[in-house]
């Protein structure tokens, strides 16, 4: 493709992308024989244009009777599969990037235990019945799904949508890497991930009840640390765990 044909897509795209944003959410834009006279493009170009605008989350087509083009706007999930999928080109260390993630999260506990007030009580009340309610054998998932359920409540709680999102990011690039081992739940070490994490996660919740942002800002590097041994540890080179002291399987567990 020639270096004018680009130039010819990028600008459909840029004036596309112009009246998309300008239009409220699932507003009619036009047919295409409508966008193509108005974009004074070729009817190929529009349809290129649409294609990148879409996987943007900017822009809705829809086939057949009563089609055409419809304004949209991205959510959470059309961001972290684009960026994840650019962090896919990279040679990036998932690892590093549970890293920057637990940064995020002790930054979001510390507004959460900052907020102080009836919301944030109920809520951290409502999180430690069902931490309380895990049972002792819980699975992976089991802990998974409550830590998915509190961060959603914290970060709702703190409107971070931006250390959200980047956090969110990070955590759907690191998660493609995770292994069958990471998830176990038949080790002696998952046990003892659990008790841990039932602690660490009512430390956190304390912080919120109490407003006391120190606390949180501990609990959160505490939980994390304890979501980096499980993920990452479970990924060591094959026999480096037999190198190591009787405590290695305790920490063969994954980071989320």
């Amino acid at each position: 493709m020639s270096i004018r044909s680009l130039s010819t897509i990028d600008a459909t795209s840029a004036r596309l992308r112009e009246i998309a944003l300008a239009s409220d959410e699932s507003e009619f834009l036009g047919s295409e024989e409508a966008l193509v006279e108005r974009l004074g493009a070729s009817r190929a170009t529009v349809r290129q244009a649409a294609r990148l605008l879409e996987r943007e989350g900017l822009l809705r087509v829809r086939r057949g009777l009563n089609g055409g083009y419809f304004a949209a706007r991205p959510n959470l999930n059309t961001v972290e599969l684009a960026v994840s999928a650019y962090l896919d080109t990279l040679d990036m260390d998932a690892e590093d990037v549970t890293v920057i993630a637990s940064v995020l999260w002790v930054e979001a506990m510390r507004k959460a235990a900052s907020v102080r007030n009836a919301a944030a009580s109920a809520m951290a009340e409502k999180m430690r019945q069902r931490v309380l309610a895990l049972r002792p054998n819980a699975s992976f998932q089991d802990v998974l799904r409550i830590e998915h359920e509190s961060r959603g409540e914290i970060f709702a709680l703190t409107k971070a949508r931006y250390i959200e999102l980047i956090f969110q990011i990070n955590m759907a690039f690191a998660q493609k890497r995770f292994t069958s081992a990471s998830t176990s739940d038949h080790t002696e070490g998952h046990a003892k991930f659990v008790d841990a994490w039932r602690k660490a996660k009512l430390m956190e919740l304390d912080a919120i009840s109490d407003g006391d942002p120190e606390l949180g800002m501990m609990a959160a590097r505490h939980i994390r640390n304890l979501w980096h041994q499980r993920i990452w540890s479970a990924v060591v080179p094959r026999g480096a765990a037999a190198e190591g002291d009787a405590s290695a399987d305790a920490d063969q567990t994954v980071a989320i």
